[in-house]
């Protein structure tokens, strides 16, 4: 995925999730996408992931469970 994308990609996430803080950060030399809950009941807690796709199912399951 280009940078362009994933951008776009980040911008879509937290406007579908605006209960987590989404960003990348640099780990070990290799990007990974972040979510961490900004309220206490927010589920899950934190997601680490290099992939875009794994972040919004986690956070989609998350949702789901209330």
């Amino acid at each position: 995925m280009s940078g362009n994308d994933a951008d776009r990609e980040l911008a879509m996430l937290r406007t579908e999730f605006p209960g987590h803080l989404i960003g990348e950060e640099c780990i070990m030399g290799r990007i990974r996408y972040v979510a961490r809950r900004r309220e206490e009941g927010t589920n899950p807690h934190t997601v680490i992931t290099p992939d875009l796709g794994e972040l919004r199912a986690a956070l989609a399951a998350g949702q789901a469970d209330g």
